[in-house]
């Protein structure tokens, strides 16, 4: 009989308190929530990347030109298979008439020349030129009809001189290129006047020359460029992604070898239209300066990966720890919390917080029910983190009676 009742009694103990947790509003009845694991926010280096197959290739060709109507042709100066630096002999030829020809040369010479003092004086006025730092924003004409006023935001400093460097770039580009010109017409003109008749070519490119006209049809002269890249595909779904100037990994299939490169060239067509099948799009790379290049040959296979989103030192956790743009973080008042998160770069199981979290917060992949938000937790001791040297040391005493009070 007395079994009866201790059991009639523990029953009656469980009903009754669970029978006030399930009608208790938050106020009475303390919830405790329990949390054997939990980590920490960490940060990482995340890349968002898209994989390609690609080849080594040459990275193009140039054609060299006779116009038969300056003159007879005489002959070539190289040979098939050579290599040719800038400025070297191709082939030369017999004018028809001197003194048109000096005339054309001279006419041209004082062209290219006009455009390098255009060059050069543009290149001086955007480096003297200073980007003034405006302190307030600009007001934008008159106030509106209803009486609201436009303003425009300055445009930012860093972003003008960027603007700056770049047009600096190219137009030195553009100066040298012109320069080239003109050195190459100031020789014609040099041999015109020594020999009185007999102009020689010189080679505007660097590289091998893969082809010679015998019928001295155009172009006479085929240079092959000698600078390596690699030749890519990309399905549709990348080239919303891919972009140039994007960063690109690139392992020899041959040797395994890894070598960095970017993004140079994307065409916005692909190879073939086609309702029926998927449009493929190709990419050029171009390899990253410093690197030896030595052993590589044309016809090399390789994995492309490209980086085409980063985040330096993100905020990460593990997927697991997210769900439904939630995650239940641990609170320095020893409390747990639901809060929301906006959430990045997926890299395999590693996830880019953007908001909501804060290094070193501490959080946890436990389904606790959403009635314990903001409710005290407990987690098992680790024992292995216990200092226990330390225990007997300091006024141990008073904190553990005040343990006992406050509970």
């Amino acid at each position: 009989m007395r079994k009866k009742i201790k059991w009639f009694a523990l029953i009656a103990f469980i009903v009754i308190n669970s029978l006030l947790i399930w009608l208790d509003d938050g106020d009475k009845v303390e919830r405790l929530a329990y949390i054997p694991t939990w980590e920490r926010v960490y940060q990482a280096d995340l890349y968002e990347t898209v994989e390609a197959e690609g080849v080594v290739s040459y990275s193009g060709e140039s054609y060299v030109y006779f116009d038969k109507e300056l003159g007879s042709f005489d002959g070539f100066l190289v040979e098939e298979g050579a290599t040719v630096k800038v400025g070297d002999p191709l082939f030369q030829y017999q004018v028809h008439d001197y003194a048109e020809t000096e005339a054309l040369l001279t006419y041209e010479l004082e062209k290219v020349n006009g455009e390098i003092d255009a060059i050069e004086n543009a290149i001086t006025e955007m480096v003297a030129f200073r980007i003034p730092t405006p302190s307030v924003p600009v007001v934008a004409g008159d106030e509106e009809e209803d009486g609201t006023t436009v303003v425009v935001a300055p445009e930012q400093p860093v972003e003008a001189e960027v603007m700056k460097e770049q047009f600096i770039i190219q137009k030195e580009q553009e100066l040298a290129a012109k320069q080239e010109q003109e050195r190459i017409i100031q020789s014609q003109l040099d041999d015109l006047q020594s020999t009185g008749a007999i102009i020689t070519v010189e080679s505007p490119f660097e590289g091998k020359i893969k082809e010679i006209s015998s019928t001295l049809s155009d172009p006479i002269i085929r240079v092959e460029h000698t600078s390596l890249l690699v030749k890519g595909d990309i399905g549709e779904s990348a080239r919303v992604e891919v972009e140039v100037e994007q960063p690109v990994e690139v392992v020899l299939k041959e040797n395994g070898q890894t070598l960095l490169g970017f993004i140079t060239n994307i065409k916005d067509s692909p190879y073939e239209v086609e309702v029926d099948s998927k449009s493929i799009y190709p990419i050029e790379v171009g390899f990253k300066e410093g690197q030896v290049l030595d052993t590589i040959y044309p016809g090399y296979h390789a994995d492309l990966t490209i980086t085409v989103n980063e985040s330096i030192q993100a905020n990460t956790v593990d997927t697991s720890m997210v769900q439904q743009h939630h995650v239940w973080r641990m609170n320095d008042s020893g409390k747990v919390e639901l809060v929301p998160v906006q959430t990045g770069i997926l890299m395999g199981d590693q996830l880019e917080v953007i908001s909501g979290l804060a290094h070193g917060n501490v959080i946890t992949e436990e389904e606790i029910h959403s009635d314990f938000s903001g409710m005290p937790f407990i987690t098992p001791l680790k024992i292995s983190h216990v200092p226990w040297l330390t225990i007997g040391q300091g006024d141990w005493l008073a904190y553990m009676t005040k343990g006992i009070i406050v509970r």
